[in-house]
């Protein structure tokens, strides 16, 4: 199983996410208020947690963040060094699509 860790502040968004990782049987899904970065796997979180969350500085290779378009969004998660970002309002598939390709990448061990 593949562990995922969503901290998203909409919760009908990360429950959506989880059923639709779930769905596949090869996913476990924690919806959480703080990921813990002592857990295996993928992080998804909104620009929100980014400060407050200590994932991004020495997991950035495990971490996807949601962030809206708005400039200043865009300019605070590039400073932060961001590697997977997807937009508010972007269908679930998009988030998914960057949940896998996180997962293949740290299977490769590009970590």
């Amino acid at each position: 199983m593949k562990t995922v860790q969503v901290a998203l502040r909409d919760s009908e968004q990360a429950r959506s996410l989880r059923d639709l990782l779930v769905g596949d049987g090869t996913h476990q899904v924690h919806i959480v208020t703080q990921p813990d970065t002592a857990i295996a796997g993928v992080i998804v979180m909104d620009i929100d947690h980014l400060d407050s969350s200590g994932a991004l500085p020495g997991h950035r290779k495990r971490v996807v963040v949601v962030v809206s378009k708005a400039n200043a969004d865009l300019v605070r998660v590039w400073k932060a060094g961001a590697r997977r970002v997807v937009f508010h309002g972007d269908d679930l598939r998009t988030l998914r699509v960057a949940v896998l390709a996180t997962e293949l990448t740290l299977a490769a061990g590009d970590l």
